[in-house]
């Protein structure tokens, strides 16, 4: 009877095992489970309408991995956001620079798979779906299906014919692994959608227990303007957001956690306006061309700060880094302890190098450049003549610290539908300043350079350029040497627009940087002309650049530029004025009778002794003053002739012409006349 009672409790406690026990069938079919991560969303700027949002990764476990030989179930995937998407189009007003990654190839995760993308030599796109969309064939290890290998089944050369058979003869439609596909404008059910970008017939393959899959989006540029709803207000402490939306569609069943995702903060990129005025620039004083300094105190400035850290941004990596290969050379340099790159003139000097771009192909590898991913070949990228990887790291330095070297069959982005291009911006941030409503015979200098301030020394430097009326245009700069040094200190008239344009080739992401632009004011003084013309205020205002204002600016385009940005809207306020030379003097009483004469002594007191050893301080000034009268009961009321002194030198004491002199025309002396007093007033009663 005990031997009866002890085989009941082992088989309950049998039972009771079985019941925590998962068959190993149920474990290989776990179902196919993808998790939504955008990171920590970068701040974008408020003002721009192509800023470049975090990407999105879905990390994706469980399913059942496609058998050997078989051809991998293709899903459509599309991300929309809650703004106008406005990565830039490739090929027919539907191919973009979006891009979807699976499996991280050329980076830490996989520091040896190479990149290959579909439509790529060895990954043909030529099936029955068209364009973009490719097949592959399992080798039975989820591992290796994005491994990125050309021609990878059966060891054939693909040449893009379609099989229909299963598996695949060597040469066939499917027999390549790629890894990278790009994007098209719009949902499966709307063409062109305008906040959406989709990835049609994507293959994938269901990792199952031995690995995990990595999807990564990246390269989609947002309307950050429209985003929010308006500007953020100062001392607001909540920021505006772009979210995006990821769904997944197709003969998988698939579930996704937090398919909404942040992938952007909104916030002003820019701040600052007229930092410094002058209203007291006289029309006799001329300004010298050949000063970088105002001879008539303070030179009005304009300063741009940036909203955050990394608002300023240089083109390429190449900018920021200082390689040794001919045509790549940038503008930085590492210093001890460091952990990221400094600009080569911190102290002063450096240089202003715009080198080709260099391959940013690294996946989630924050560069801190105006372009996203890209990997141009040698030729075809039209927007780019460069085509290497970093030197001597890449990633470079600051950026990661697994370096990534692709086997020798690896191949930059190369397709029929423009993906060469992806991800390439047009130039750096640029700023612009316009000075508007200057005085009639006055113009503005600025420099050819100027360095970016933190407050601890030059942590960057951007560059005069030549740009077309909206800021847009290749690089295209003012001083065409490397010495930095030589370009700050060198000063150019403003074109007759009034407006400049300075691009940023070096910044720091880690700190809030400033751009003072000093505008020197120069004229020679015409005064039978009445220039330069008293009458007048010159304004300011500046924003970024290239700026537009039109409709489409906020749309997907082929032509427009990237970065662009909204109107700029700092300043607006009065920069500078012309004052007349003239000092008016009332007298009410002045008599001529009898027993009552009234005298009146003038000097010219323009050379002083107040300076060191009896130097003047002030400028000799030469001229004459006029009188002008009132009448008197005597005759009338008729008023007497205006008179004119004689042509007063410094020192002296002129004493009125019997016949008038023209004040205000030329000293007839021949002096120069930029150094004349314009005239004095004297009334009489």
């Amino acid at each position: 009877m005990a031997d009866f009672r002890r085989w009941i409790y082992a088989l309950a406690l049998v039972a009771l095992l079985a019941g925590f026990t998962v068959p190993v069938s149920a474990q290989q079919n776990a179902p196919l489970e993808c998790i939504a991560n955008a990171g920590v969303p970068p701040t974008v700027r408020y003002e721009g309408w192509t800023e470049l949002v975090g990407d999105i990764t879905l990390n994706c476990t469980g399913g059942v991995p496609t058998p050997a030989g078989q051809v991998v179930q293709p899903v459509n995937v599309t991300v929309t956001i809650n703004t106008y998407l406005t990565s830039r189009l490739l090929s027919g007003g539907t191919w973009t620079e979006a891009l979807l990654i699976i499996d991280e190839p050329h980076s830490a995760s996989n520091p040896t798979r190479p990149i290959l993308n579909c439509g790529n030599t060895g990954a043909p796109d030529s099936g029955p779906s068209g364009a973009n969309v490719c097949a592959i064939v399992s080798d039975g290890n989820p591992g290796d299906t994005y491994n990125g290998i050309q021609n990878a089944y059966n060891g054939g050369t693909c040449n893009g014919s379609s099989s229909t058979s299963v598996p695949p003869s060597a040469n066939s439609y499917s027999c390549g692994h790629p890894n990278v596909f790009q994007g098209r404008l719009g949902t499966p059910a709307v063409a062109g959608q305008l906040n959406a970008v989709s990835w049609l017939g994507v293959p994938l393959d269901p990792p199952g227990t031995t690995t995990s899959r990595t999807i990564r989006i990246t390269n989609i540029r947002a309307d950050a303007h429209d985003a929010g709803g308006g500007a953020p207000a100062p001392g607001n402490f909540s920021l505006s957001s772009i979210q995006a939306t990821i769904s997944i569609n197709g003969n998988t069943s698939l579930s996704i956690n937090n398919p909404q995702q942040y992938v952007a903060f909104v916030g002003p990129g820019l701040s600052g306006g007229i930092t410094q005025t002058n209203f007291s620039f006289l029309q006799c004083v001329g300004e010298s061309a050949s000063n970088t300094a105002q001879v008539n105190g303070k030179v009005p400035t304009f300063t741009f700060t940036e909203g955050f850290g990394s608002s300023w941004k240089a083109k390429n990596i190449a900018h920021i880094l200082n390689t040794t290969t001919s045509g790549y050379t940038g503008n930085g340099t590492v210093t001890a302890a460091a952990s990221y790159w400094s600009y080569d003139g911190f102290s002063g000097g450096g240089t202003v190098n715009y080198p080709k771009d260099l391959n940013q192909n690294v996946p989630g590898a924050i560069y801190n450049t105006e372009s996203g991913f890209m990997y141009p070949p040698p030729t075809g990228a039209t927007l780019d003549s460069g085509a290497i990887d970093p030197t001597p790291n890449n990633p470079p330095f600051g950026l990661g610290t697994v370096l990534v070297v692709p086997p020798g069959n690896a191949t930059p982005l190369v397709n029929s539908t423009g993906i060469a291009n992806a991800g390439i911006a047009d130039q750096g941030t640029r700023l612009e300043l316009q000075v508007t409503n200057i005085p009639a015979g006055a113009n503005v200098k600025v420099p050819e350079a100027i360095y970016l301030q933190n407050g601890v020394g030059n942590s960057g430097i951007a560059m005069l350029v030549n740009t077309q009326p909206d800021g847009s245009g290749a690089y295209s700069p003012v001083y065409t040497g490397s010495s930095a040094a030589t370009a700050v200190s060198t000063y150019i008239a403003l074109p007759s627009t009034g407006m400049i344009v300075y691009e940023v080739i070096f910044a720091d992401p880690f700190s809030v940087e400033s751009l003072t632009i000093p505008t020197v004011v120069i004229y020679t003084p015409n005064l039978n002309l009445n220039q330069p013309n008293p009458t007048t205020i010159a304004t300011a205002t500046g924003g970024f650049a290239p700026f537009r204002s039109t409709s489409d600016a906020h749309t997907p385009s082929a032509t427009l530029p990237i970065p662009r940005f909204v109107t700029g809207s700092l300043g607006g306020g009065n920069y500078f004025d012309i004052n007349r030379c003239a000092c008016n003097l009332l007298f009410p009483f002045v008599s001529n009778q009898g027993g009552y004469d009234t005298g009146i002594a003038i000097a010219n007191t323009s050379l002083d002794n107040l300076g060191a050893g009896g130097a003047s301080l002030a400028a000799s000034q030469f001229g004459g003053v006029q009188f002008w009268y009132y009448g008197t009961l005597a005759n009338g009321g008729q008023a007497p002739p205006t008179q004119c002194t004689n042509v007063a030198s410094p020192g002296t004491c002129p004493t009125p012409n019997a016949t008038l002199v023209e004040c205000d025309r030329t000293d007839p002396r021949g002096s120069d006349p930029d150094l004349r007093i314009e005239h004095q007033r004297w009334l009489d009663r």
